[in-house]
């Protein structure tokens, strides 16, 4: 993972897109479809479960004909508003997994923030 823990502020505000994210476990197999063309590095996933979202590739083993993820994920988006400050859990291509001040957290774009000095 690549972790960080900075703090960054909010710029531009966030909803999410969407309601019901895919969830995973470490060694869960999943259907892999199309690459992110707005994000490269981001394929777009099927759970077993029929959830469907958005897993970077470094986290996807492809082995014997099937694709399964390496460590537990979760897809969810976290909505944020302008003003916003929220600590980085981790940075991957575009996004940020980030945790605001109630706990909870989720991924939003790395362009709607600006770092906090």
């Amino acid at each position: 993972m690549h972790k960080s823990r900075r703090r960054v502020r909010i710029k531009l505000e966030y909803k999410v897109q969407y309601a019901d994210p895919l969830q995973v476990v470490a060694g869960e197999t999943v259907t892999v479809g199309r690459e992110d063309d707005e994000f490269p590095g981001w394929k777009w996933c099927k759970a077993s479960d029929g959830c469907e979202g958005w897993i970077p590739v470094e986290m996807l083993s492809h082995e014997k004909g099937k694709t399964t993820v390496l460590h537990d994920y979760s897809a969810r988006e976290l909505a944020v508003q302008r003003g916003d400050e929220v600590v980085v859990q981790d940075a991957r291509h575009g996004w940020l997994l980030v945790r605001n001040k109630k706990g909870k957290r989720g991924w939003i774009p790395a362009s709607h923030t600006e770092p906090l000095y």
